[in-house]
């Protein structure tokens, strides 16, 4: 039976094409050495472009999934499933240690047009609509971290009405309107705060904070950005890796 590709969806085409033949190779119905359907033969059995079949199965070249052979086709890894070694980052979590001892209070949720930089690290016009998110972290009665999330406004309008002081952005995205995370971009600088940052922080206009700038990815589109501005205090920040087999 042939899975069918929804339009539906907000995930791209082509990324549902790509969990649907990994499928395929992960339950041994596409076996190792096995060479695959051509590209018409995808666009037909998916009724999709060929553009989404190509942008599909590079990726899973890219993984290790599939080999290309010039003049022969594609064929399924031999060495997939092989035991190896993956290191993945946990970046569902807020980067402070002790996270159960915050309170996460919302202190703004509306809709924005872009500003600054921000069209550009979305990748979206100017003109188009943003939702914002603003938080505020409380260690101990004071606040360490200001957070300020920021979503394409066609990717999920319903955030407006979540509860986003229980429930993280990313966790919506994945279990309740299935929108696949698939890469993370983390980027750390040290800067000097506005005035309005540094009135949610408490402390002074210009003092020097940590700004961690976080991309959210669904295939080629950014459907998340978050930035948090970390104040000088006793919470100390750290990233998690695990190691995962392939």
């Amino acid at each position: 039976m042939v899975e069918l590709i929804s339009r539906d969806e907000h995930e791209k085409l082509y990324m549902q094409l790509f969990d649907i033949l990994k499928r395929k190779i992960d339950n041994k119905e596409w076996t190792a050495g096995m060479q695959i359907p051509t590209e018409d033969q995808l666009c037909r059995m998916f009724n999709v472009s060929r553009a989404t079949v190509r942008n599909a199965v590079l990726e899973l070249v890219r993984q290790g999934y599939l080999i290309r052979q010039q003049g022969k086709g594609t064929f399924v890894s031999r060495n997939y499933g092989q035991e190896g070694l993956l290191m993945t980052a946990l970046f569902k979590k807020l980067w402070v240690e002790e996270e159960a001892l915050f309170n996460k209070e919302i202190i703004a949720k509306t809709v924005i047009m872009p500003v600054g930089e921000l069209s550009k690290e979305l990748g979206i016009p100017e003109n188009k609509h943003i939702l914002y998110i603003k938080a505020r972290w409380i260690y101990e009665e004071n606040t360490s971290i200001l957070q300020e999330s920021f979503v394409p406004f066609n990717i999920c309008p319903q955030l407006l009405e979540e509860d986003l002081e229980t429930q993280s952005i990313i966790d919506l995205f994945e279990k309740k309107y299935s929108i696949k995370t698939t890469k993370v971009n983390n980027y750390f600088e040290l800067i000097n705060i506005s005035k309005e940052i540094a009135q949610s922080l408490e402390i002074s206009e210009g003092s020097p904070v940590l700004l961690m700038s976080q991309q959210v990815f669904s295939g080629d589109t950014v459907i998340l950005l978050n930035k948090l501005y970390k104040k000088n205090d006793k919470i100390r920040l750290f990233i998690s890796f695990q190691r995962k087999a392939l």
